[in-house]
């Protein structure tokens, strides 16, 4: 494969992955609104926290590079594991 097909496969699956990455996001958004108003001090100023950064994520594609996305899903998959045991 030469050498700019595979930096568009690369681009494709980057998106592929960040759109996966948006609607994960805007569906533990939903949950996390259902379940907050239950949770600990702890996790409702991690969340404020954690939002904003979300936000710009989701807004700013072009941006947002494949390690902060990376970052983002730990953070995410961390946080939604505590709101889960709380």
């Amino acid at each position: 494969m030469n050498p700019q097909k595979q930096q568009d496969q690369k681009q494709q699956e980057f998106k592929q992955d960040f759109k996966a990455f948006q609607q994960d996001v805007r569906a533990l958004r939903d949950e996390v609104k259902l379940k907050l108003h239950l949770a600990s001090m702890d996790l409702k100023d991690e969340w404020e926290k954690l939002e904003p950064q979300l936000d710009r994520a989701i807004n700013s594609a072009a941006l947002v590079s494949g390690e902060v996305v990376a970052d983002l899903k730990k953070r995410l998959a961390e946080f939604k594991g505590r709101l889960s045991r709380n």
